[in-house]
């Protein structure tokens, strides 16, 4: 049964509040920071980490100060930067950093705790201690991956927070989504009195074949559609973060539609909604930045082509069409309007 508009609208507000609201929570500390790094103060303790080894100890610098140092013959003066301003919150591209919690949130709200209309009291207890560990997982995770990061960094002007050449909030957001799926995975969340019977795997009818010819069609489509992206400066040059999210977006809407048109022409409610919300949101992105004038698109973006040039100013575009196309996909549905359509069918009259 679809979930009501009511219902779908409060779900879209809490989850798009709750991503601003983390948003806001990385670009204070981009805020902090001002025009300055932040270096490791390598004089408390041991190499001036601590927490586990898994936080330093920071402090600010001029970045002139810094280049300085780090530039000139003697190497013992060096420091080493942890992060700067838009390490953090991604303003420049603030569609696509923003894209990530929101799904978080999504999976999160709808799919952990049922929110709003199948939140289960009896469960809840056990679901908000899942959403705590994630949290925790998340965030140690990240932590431990940054200090990988920086044993292996040798150049003192590599920042540690920026690790996987974006930004931190990315980072923290998609480990929440990746450990919301492993719980769910898991039924940590969901486990209730009486159990369920486990199916008999020997009764089920395999369809390999057509589910294997068209994933592989899907995923010709979508790497001639990142080539031509590329190509025409529409995407990252380095393309490897930009094509495996259109991979997971194949491998979503074959979960979510089905593995093939006679599927998909029956779904025309679902899709609709993530080909729409998608043009939607990237038409409201768009205005942000004009408004704002520091929220970056991520595409037809003047901070992008006053950073990297007029030609670059389009290269957030696929990532931030991938991403909200998972995001408008599962929105579709966690309000139960992903399948096929039911007709009432009318009682004859005895």
């Amino acid at each position: 049964m679809p979930m009501s508009i009511k219902n779908a609208i409060l779900l879209l507000v809490v989850v798009t509040l709750c991503a601003a609201f983390s948003m806001r929570i990385f670009q204070g500390l981009d805020e902090m920071m001002g025009d300055q790094y932040w270096v490791v103060d390598t004089t408390q303790g041991e190499h001036g980490w601590y927490g586990m080894g898994l936080l330093p100890h920071v402090k600010t610098a001029p970045k002139d100060v810094v280049k300085a140092a780090n530039t000139d013959a003697d190497k013992t003066n060096d420091y080493i930067i942890y992060a700067q301003a838009g390490d953090f919150a991604g303003d420049s591209v603030y569609g696509i950093c923003f894209g990530i919690p929101l799904i978080m949130y999504l999976i999160w709200f709808a799919f952990i705790f049922g929110f709003p209309d199948r939140v289960d009291p009896y469960l809840l207890p056990r679901k908000i201690f899942t959403v705590a560990v994630i949290i925790t997982c998340s965030i140690i995770a990240n932590l431990f991956l940054m200090r990988i990061t920086a044993d292996f960094t040798h150049d003192p002007l590599s920042r540690i927070a920026n690790v996987a050449g974006n930004h931190a909030s990315l980072l923290f957001h998609n480990a929440g989504i990746w450990f919301a799926i492993l719980f769910s995975a898991l039924g940590t969340h969901t486990h209730s009195m009486h159990e369920a019977v486990a199916p008999d795997s020997r009764q089920w009818q395999t369809q390999a074949n057509e589910k294997f010819s068209w994933m592989f069609i899907l995923l010709g489509a979508v790497t001639v559609l990142e080539i031509f992206l590329v190509k025409n400066k529409l995407a990252l040059s380095d393309a490897a973060v930009d094509y495996s999210v259109w991979i997971i977006w194949v491998v979503i809407f074959m979960r979510m539609f089905g593995f093939s048109p006679k599927y998909w022409i029956k779904r025309g409610r679902g899709i609709a909604i993530m080909l729409v919300g998608t043009a939607l949101t990237l038409v409201g992105f768009y205005f942000l930045e004009r408004v704002t004038g520091n929220l970056g698109a991520g595409f037809a973006s003047p901070i992008l082509a006053k950073a990297l040039g007029v030609e670059n100013q389009n290269i957030g575009l696929s990532l931030m069409i991938s991403i909200y196309l998972i995001f408008w996909m599962e929105f579709a549905a966690a309000v139960r309007m992903n399948g096929p359509v039911r007709k009432q069918v009318e009682q004859k009259a005895p």
